[in-house]
């Protein structure tokens, strides 16, 4: 068996979630992504023991999988990006146009494609994205948007929650 290694980051994805539910088609890249701001994890299962009086031992045991978040800072947003991820309107248009926060946090889910630069691609059907500003105005800083997307279970329940293939 030859040794397959993911390593790198060579773009990150995202776009609408397909009409049905499943991995949405029409992705885009954002931008680039800050230095060492990309990760994906899964914490830590959580497991419930149910003990009988008369028993030291467990009689049932069940375990829930933990969430799995996906991490990552863009550092070279437009306006569109910044609607893209953190909702609001834009107005205008080309070099005139005005990004406008939004009054309250928007519900924004989208289809993710994680492209390693070797090793396995992630896709995620339906991912929750919640992002924040995090301006660093300064001669050693970049302003960058960062953002935590939330593995969710698709809408079509035919479709796997994350899923990897080789590059």
């Amino acid at each position: 068996m030859a040794d397959l290694y993911t390593i790198g980051l060579a773009k990150i994805e995202i776009g609408d979630i397909d009409p049905d539910g499943g991995m949405g088609t029409d992705l885009e890249q954002l931008g680039y992504t800050n230095q060492d701001s990309c990760s994906f994890t899964q914490e830590d299962p959580e497991t419930t023991d149910f003990f009988a009086e008369e028993l030291d031992d467990p009689v049932v045991s069940i375990s829930r999988a933990g969430k799995t978040t996906f991490n990552f800072s863009v550092m070279n947003p437009d306006v569109t990006v910044l609607q893209k991820l953190l909702g609001g309107t834009i107005t205008g248009t080309g070099d005139a146009a005005i990004w406008n926060a939004p009054s309250t946090i928007p519900v924004i889910e989208q289809s993710v494609k994680i492209t390693p630069k070797q090793g396995l691609v992630f896709s995620v059907p339906r991912m929750s994205i919640l992002a924040k500003i995090n301006g660093q105005f300064s001669k050693t800083n970049i302003f960058v948007i960062d953002v935590v997307g939330t593995v969710l279970i698709p809408t079509d329940v035919s479709v796997s929650k994350i899923s990897a293939t080789k590059a």
